[in-house]
């Protein structure tokens, strides 16, 4: 069977393998720049539910983890505080112990001195009455030997705390005594001080009496009396000598820490022979108006210490006493707890004020982190949002940019004739500003040096290759303070927009850039100048190119201001102005 061929016409073949060009151009263009085309992962309806969970998911655990750490700042404030507060209580329980151990040791030594000069005392006169008893004839206890007796009596040395001795008869007549020599007539017939020894002549011991007022020298005293006997053993009289109680009063003024508080010579028969309450002097009473320690000193303690009420004033008292060991007689010392308190209640309010003001730091410096996490958080959210801003903003240029140029291309392959020389010039503009896009995620940190460089070494090859001489006279320039990557990828599409124009339209063949700082004028001046033949900058500032650039220096952040000179046949020069205060 004989083979059938299409017949296809030359013009329709022509028209065939132009079309298969183009694509295989377009084909070319779009790997060049990159684009890759996919599938999308999910269909629309998912990825619009995970874009809405997203954000609500995060803004839930924002949320948790805010209220836990708000949490977490309220327990580490309370137990801070907890922590300090116990310390400061501790610290003030040990300084009232420490207070009461130190008004426990002074009222310790007072009561001891106390108690030790009166047992002194009370040896020294049952010294002198024992020695009167045995010197005292038998037969010379009567009026009649008033003045031997009295030399006998005076013979003897006293201390100041003392007062006599004196000589009773059997019928308790004052007989003679040392500070008189003629004495009154005086019975002491019914004082114990006589009765004690009459009713009971065997006994020989020694007497100490309640207080009483001197019948001569008028003080109150206590008297220490021994009986005289005859040569058959019978009671023949007394000899007595007194103590002055103002003595032991004197004694504890000089001794006591403190204007207020207690001391008292208390006999354990249960009768105070001297008490000093707050300066108030009492003889006499009962101890049972004084019962701190009357007990246990019955108990056999020899000494210690109180913390009680009591009193004629029914006072809360701290205080030490000791017992003598010579004579049934105890001391007491003690002050009211309201002078105690006065001792350590600075010390509570100083403890109280450093708790708070550290409380109150803590707490400062809780709000002072927290704010300053708030202020992160903030601050991280804005590096974000400049992040995402600057992707959109790339995102924009690129859809402005190269998707236009792109477009264009694409619309150029619809036509009749097609200039491969063009389609490879294009295809290297749009090669370059995607260059420059991705050159402009690098922060550049106003360092216009490095800008220029960049714009060198991306531009600088493709000149020198299309025989354009390029100068490059660039100076040593400052920092511009504020220049954001943006602005540098502004400032880098004016100038490549400005030597693409020289290598694409001059006809030049020398190219000068420079670039100085003027510090008068606080600015930095970029220039690119060719010698090609120029254009009618009247005619053509209508154009797009020139309105781009124009429009791109408004946009600078810093401050920037364009200039374009140029007439036909003396070529064109693009002048950049930028801001560039001193620092």
């Amino acid at each position: 069977m004989e083979s059938r061929r299409l017949a296809i016409s030359p013009e329709l073949g022509r028209r065939v393998r132009l079309r298969l060009s183009r694509q295989r151009a377009l084909q070319l263009a779009l790997a060049t720049c990159g684009v890759i085309m996919t599938e999308p992962d999910v269909t629309g309806r998912e990825a619009a539910r995970q874009k809405v969970a997203a954000p609500h998911l995060a803004e839930r655990f924002r949320s948790f983890s805010g209220r836990y750490y708000r949490a977490s700042i309220v327990l580490v404030c309370a137990g801070f505080s907890a922590v300090v507060l116990i310390l400061c209580v501790l610290a003030g329980a040990h300084f009232k112990a420490t207070v009461e151990q130190e008004f426990y040791r002074e009222t310790g030594n007072i009561s001891q001195i106390l108690m030790a000069d009166f047992d002194d005392d009370a040896a020294t006169a049952d010294a002198i009455l024992s020695g009167l008893a045995g010197e005292i004839p038998q037969d010379d206890v009567s009026q009649s030997h008033e003045a031997e007796l009295h030399r006998l009596l005076a013979g003897y040395a006293l201390p100041s705390s003392m007062i006599g001795p004196a000589v009773l008869d059997r019928d308790g007549t004052l007989i003679a005594s040392a500070r008189t020599d003629e004495v009154p007539n005086l019975s002491f017939k019914d004082r114990n001080t006589f009765r004690v020894h009459a009713d009971a002549p065997s006994s020989s011991k020694l007497y100490i009496s309640t207080p009483m007022r001197g019948p001569i020298t008028n003080e109150w005293v206590i008297q220490f009396s021994r009986p005289l006997r005859d040569q058959s053993g019978a009671f023949d009289g007394v000899v007595l000598l007194s103590y002055r109680l103002s003595h032991f009063v004197s004694l504890y003024e000089k001794l006591k820490v403190s204007d207020g508080g207690l001391a008292g010579l208390v006999g354990k028969d249960g009768v105070v022979r001297i008490r000093s309450l707050n300066g108030v002097i009492g003889y006499g009473a009962a101890v049972s108006k004084l019962p701190l320690v009357y007990d246990r000193a019955l108990a056999g303690e020899t000494s210690g210490t109180f913390y009680s009420r009591g009193g004629p004033d029914d006072v809360t008292r701290i205080g030490s006493f000791a017992v003598s060991p010579m004579t049934p007689f105890y001391v007491t010392v003690g002050y009211d707890s309201g002078y105690l308190r006065a001792q350590y209640v600075g010390f509570f309010y100083v403890l109280g004020l450093c708790w708070f003001v550290l409380t109150a730091a803590m707490v400062a410096a809780a709000a002072f982190t927290h704010r300053l996490g708030k202020l992160s958080q903030q601050a991280q959210l804005e590096i974000v949002n400049s992040a995402l801003a600057e992707r959109q903003k790339i995102s924009a240029d690129m859809h402005d940019s190269i998707g236009s140029s792109l477009a264009a291309l694409l619309a150029y392959f619809t036509t009749e004739n097609v200039d491969v020389a063009a389609v490879k010039r294009r295809v290297g503009e749009i090669l370059m500003e995607l260059r420059f896009l991705v050159d402009s995620s690098e922060a550049t940190d106003g360092d216009i040096n490095l800008l220029l460089s960049n714009v060198r070494h991306r531009m600088g090859g493709s000149i020198e290759l299309a025989g354009v001489a390029l100068q490059w006279r660039v100076a040593d320039l400052p920092q511009i303070e504020g220049l954001t990557a943006r602005d540098a990828l502004t400032i880098k599409l004016i100038l490549m927009e400005a030597l693409s124009n020289v290598l694409h339209h001059s006809r030049a063949t020398t190219a000068t850039v420079t670039a100085s700082y003027d510090r008068d004028a606080a600015a930095i001046a970029v220039a690119i100048a060719d010698d090609g033949i120029g254009f009618n900058s009247a005619e053509a500032g209508s154009g797009r190119g020139l309105a781009n650039m124009r429009k791109r220096a408004a946009s600078i952040s810093t401050g920037a201001a364009l200039a374009i000179d140029s007439a036909p046949g003396r070529g064109t020069t693009v002048r950049l102005d930028l801001k560039a205060p001193v620092a």
